[in-house]
């Protein structure tokens, strides 16, 4: 180390070009290349060890820096600037940040947007790491309100879409079994199901200009699958359709389902072969109660429309 101090006393420009440490039983072995005024310099420095090499290499890491830590600039990115500098050894870093990544700075969340250079291997190599960063805002649970006062507990099977058929008939998720025909012994569970939807309504629901909000959303478990067993033929002869659809979810098709359309109405629902074992409504006007009451006669059925808390049935 006298070689190192005496050399940076005199006048002109030190610079460090590369320095090596090993460990050798019991001595410590320093070989530094130092280029000065232009001429290379190969200073070598050889310790017993004692109590004092952990000082004189700390002093060697302020001198010269930790080589194995990467400096990493913390940059905000939504205005640019600078959250902070670390040195962060690379075992405190992923391998790449190309997947979602997310990082506790200053008691926030931040998620990673871009990363210069992005993998492991190359911000090893520079010692240098640019993370463009976006804080992450935390949703307040008490700020969540839902469209629908229920939906139901099985969701739909989509499958891909495989061709074209006569016609499509589109809904989303949330649709899905909210007005539908059931069987008549199912009335006790309908009324089970129907009080809780009533209790948002009374308890959990606000209502603004132009719709009204849940504050709860009751998922119906108790009514289960409809298990009808309607003849899909009598079905079509009854409301006097001739062509069917299919129906599209998020971009799929609903497994084993069908619609079929009158001038008032569409029906959607599932098969098993030729028995319809879901039978649904996606869109109707004033004059779909006629065919709703016709429904119920042929085939011992009550029709509930699960949002309103509204059953039709035969008297």
């Amino acid at each position: 180390m006298r070689s190192l101090v005496t050399r940076r006393r005199r006048r002109g420009h030190l610079r460090l070009m590369g320095w090596r440490r090993l460990v050798n039983c019991n001595q410590y072995s320093f070989l530094m290349i130092i280029e000065f005024n232009g001429v290379y310099l190969s200073v070598a420095c050889y310790y017993r060890a004692t109590t004092y090499i952990p000082q004189t290499m700390g002093l060697l890491d302020k001198i010269f820096g930790t080589p194995n830590k990467i400096k990493v600039q913390f940059i905000d990115n939504l205005n640019g600037q600078t959250i902070g500098v670390s040195e962060m050894k690379a075992d405190q870093l992923p391998e790449t940040f190309s997947v979602h990544t997310t990082m506790h700075i200053q008691d926030s969340e931040w998620k990673v947007e871009e990363a210069i250079p992005e993998n492991s291997i190359d911000f090893v190599r520079t010692k240098s790491l640019v993370l463009k960063m976006r804080k992450t805002e935390k949703i307040n649970t008490n700020d969540i309100w839902f469209t629908t006062p229920t939906i139901s507990n099985e969701f739909p099977q989509i499958v891909a879409m495989t061709g074209q058929t006569e016609f499509d008939t589109q809904i989303i998720e949330d649709e899905y079994r909210q007005n539908e025909f059931l069987n008549l012994n199912s009335l006790p569970l309908i009324e089970e199901e129907l009080s809780a939807i009533k209790n948002i309504w009374d308890n959990h629901s606000k209502k603004s200009a132009d719709y009204t909000l849940f504050k709860n959303c009751h998922v119906r478990k108790v009514i289960g699958a409809p298990k009808l067993r309607i003849n899909f033929n009598k079905l079509k002869t009854i409301l006097k359709c001739s062509s069917t659809g299919q129906v599209i979810i998020n971009g799929g098709t609903l497994a084993n389902g069908f619609a079929i359309k009158t001038e008032n109405t569409t029906y959607f629902g599932t098969l098993n072969i030729d028995t319809v074992t879901e039978l649904c409504i996606s869109q109707w006007n004033e004059n779909s109660t006629t065919e709703i009451f016709e429904l119920n006669k042929a085939f011992h059925l009550l029709f509930v429309n699960w949002y309103h808390c509204n059953i039709v049935k035969n008297d």
